[in-house]
């Protein structure tokens, strides 16, 4: 049987990161189906919630996902009467993308949730700790997405953005 080589730092990092990334998704995956819906709505509604208006593009770049997964999700939310599409002010050609009264309903049991989890998760935290934690991630997304992403590519999504309650 071939002995295993000992890890790098880097890879001891790479390794807890993925790890990290599972227990996440079980985690978002927990408060969706505690909010009745799935985790691609939990991500979508946080994100119109954060930043407001936005074109499926936009949307997509954020998400990290092809613009034609973005635009078939968005399109269900839009069926579910959680988002409304607009065209834009600027650019008439252009199609934006908001959430409705009823999707920003939701987005207030999401953070409502969101903030219980969080409490429960992070009791034990001190709020230097939290904001130290956060200041990683935030580093380690941002090293992370400059070897990963074409040069043309979306700033990273920080933590803040997609993680925390409003």
């Amino acid at each position: 049987m071939p002995s295993a080589l000992p890890e790098t730092p880097p890879q001891t990092l790479l390794r807890s990161v993925e790890a990290f990334n599972r227990a996440l998704r079980e985690s978002s995956l927990g408060v969706a189906r505690d909010i009745g819906c799935s985790k691609g709505t939990l991500a979508i509604v946080r994100i119109l919630q954060r930043r407001g208006t936005l074109q499926v593009s936009d949307l997509a770049h954020v998400l990290r996902v092809d613009i034609s997964v973005a635009s078939r999700q968005v399109s269900q939310l839009v069926d579910d009467g959680l988002v409304e599409r607009a065209v834009a002010d600027d650019d008439r050609r252009a199609r934006t993308i908001q959430l409705s009264p009823a999707g920003r309903s939701l987005a207030v049991e999401i953070a409502a949730a969101l903030g219980r989890r969080a409490a429960e998760v992070f009791a034990d935290w001190s709020p230097d700790e939290l904001l130290d934690a956060a200041a990683t991630l935030d580093r380690l997304g941002e090293s992370v997405s400059r070897f990963a992403l074409p040069t043309d590519a979306p700033a990273p999504v920080h933590a803040a953005d997609v993680l925390t309650p409003a």
